[in-house]
């Protein structure tokens, strides 16, 4: 049975120096089915030290599971990557996918780290200053500005218009 087309797992994008694994895979074939892959139309071969054109690359290519592993990327392994399913009856293969491998830009994580230590020293050190001026002052220190409300006792106080009103008049006094 001819393979059916393969899925294909390839990273986006990897950092310099970063490993790789890119995976083919199908289950339709029969005899089982073997994976080359192909960088920008042109194949690797199975060991990245035979090849002349990879020299650059570090990589191991396993054509029975169909991974192929980058040990540590290089800018030279950015392309357009894509995989064959073979067996005796045919092949198929999967559409090719971008990996692209980029720098880590160390100025600019130094610079955002110094940038965000900068601004938490300044608000450490305004937070200080409004201290010292009495902005952040306790009710101990300043007097107290909330009082806690009273525990009631079980007695209502709410009247009611039966009661009357019990006052003492001028005219009750003895």
């Amino acid at each position: 049975v001819k393979p059916m087309t393969p899925r294909c797992s390839v990273p986006k994008a990897v950092p310099v120096g970063k490993s790789a694994s890119l995976h083919c895979h199908e289950n339709e074939g029969f005899p089982k089915s073997t994976y080359s892959w192909y960088r920008n139309s042109e194949p690797l071969s199975p060991d990245s030290k035979s090849s002349s054109k990879s020299h650059n690359s570090s990589y191991t290519l396993n054509p029975a599971t169909g991974t192929l592993v980058f040990h540590a990327v290089h800018k030279g392994d950015t392309g357009r990557y894509s995989c064959i399913a073979t067996n005796d009856a045919g092949f198929a293969k999967c559409e090719e996918q971008e990996m692209e491998v980029y720098d880590l830009n160390i100025g600019g994580i130094i610079g955002g780290v110094l940038v965000v230590l900068a601004v938490l020293v300044l608000i450490t050190f305004g937070i200080c200053c409004a201290y010292r001026r009495g902005y952040f002052a306790n009710g101990k220190e300043s007097g107290e500005s909330y009082k806690t409300p009273a525990k009631p006792d079980g007695v209502n106080y709410i009247r009611t218009d039966d009661e009357g009103d019990f006052r003492h008049k001028s005219s009750f006094v003895i």
